[in-house]
């Protein structure tokens, strides 16, 4: 299902049949697959593999893995309980790790052999071409493919607990893992070539957790306007998780964290980056909106009065929105 390569030998081969060889039966045959390759490429989903760190710990283990981490890429729709457990069968002897900080000098130099696996998320980074923004069918591609960075990242609490509200001292401490060559390659596995560290604030934080919320109904609402037979309950969901106050709370909490005086007044460094976390709450109601008249239109009669309960609390959300933080409006085609 990497029809992005296909496509890349297909024009190689093109090149061949056109000019080199003056096959041209070949050709429109290959134009056709091709042509065929870049509609899948729009309209099918495709599954996305989950990738797992893993580090052979201990002089039990052969020296070109012997206290090493490397990236591997699951099989699809693999859980992280299968993949270690497949893994496990390959060191019957080997004793699973159960924390993911990087082991002390005793574990690597003891002579028995330890695995330390756990999920990490592939890093997009794409290709050049894409100079604007284009359809997430095309991105969502890149974002489980030709990846060379993946981050695994652990909530650290730092000060005083403040029972009311957890995310006003939730600091992110998030580690970089970079592999030898991108994945998927010619292994499904490379080695960890470089590892640094970074600490997300609280804020910061906010700001990533509202960004990916938007991009997540943005993502949705563009499959359902690609394909109309998709089924509605993971729109459900994801609405009504944000429009409902009684599900997820919103992001009320934010603004109890860091929408106060005092917290302008001891962070006043902060200004600019709550002013984006205000802007990406005023950007949520245009997604919201175009994503709950997907769902009025494709609801079931016996989900009606869900639909009418979701659009209440919406209507509540959206004047308390844009009275607070402006009017957003998509201008162009989502």
């Amino acid at each position: 299902q990497m029809w992005e390569e296909a496509i890349a030998l297909g024009k190689e081969l093109a090149e061949q049949y056109e000019n080199e060889m003056f096959d041209y039966e070949q050709l429109s045959e290959l134009l056709r697959k091709q042509a065929q390759f870049y509609e899948n490429i729009v309209k099918v989903i495709r599954p996305k593999p989950d990738y797992f760190a893993v580090g052979y710990y201990g002089q039990g283990f052969p020296t070109f893995i012997r206290n090493k981490v490397f990236i591997y890429r699951g099989k699809e729709y693999e859980r992280r309980e299968d993949f270690e457990a497949r893994l496990l069968t390959q060191f019957p002897n080997a004793e699973k790790m159960k924390t993911t900080s990087p082991p002390g000098d005793d574990i690597k130099n003891s002579s028995g052999q330890y695995i330390q696996c756990f999920t990490v998320k592939p890093k997009l980074d794409l290709p050049s071409k894409f100079h604007r923004p284009v359809s997430e069918q095309i991105v969502s591609f890149y974002r489980v493919n030709e990846v060379q960075r993946f981050e695994y990242s652990r909530p650290v609490r730092k000060g005083e607990k403040n029972p009311d509200n957890e995310f006003a001292n939730m600091w992110i401490e998030r580690t970089v893992y970079v592999t030898a060559y991108k994945l998927p390659g010619i292994l499904r596995w490379f080695e960890v070539k470089s590892v640094f560290m970074v600490e997300i604030s609280p804020l910061e934080n906010a700001i990533e957790t509202m960004q990916l919320t938007n991009d997540k109904i943005n993502n949705m609402v563009q499959q359902h306007l690609n394909d109309p037979n998709l089924p509605i309950n993971p729109l459900s969901m994801l609405l009504n998780g944000i429009v409902d106050p009684a599900v997820m709370g919103g992001f009320a909490n934010y603004e109890k964290a860091f929408f106060t005086e005092k917290y302008m007044h001891e962070h006043p460094e902060d200004h600019d980056k709550i002013e984006k976390l205000k802007d990406l709450i005023a950007w949520q109601i245009p997604f919201l909106a175009e994503g709950i008249r997907i769902h009025g239109e494709k609801v079931t009669e016996a989900l009606r009065p869900f639909h009418e309960r979701m659009e209440a609390c919406f209507r509540q959300l959206k004047d308390k929105v844009e009275k607070q933080y402006g009017v957003r409006a998509v201008v162009s085609s989502l």
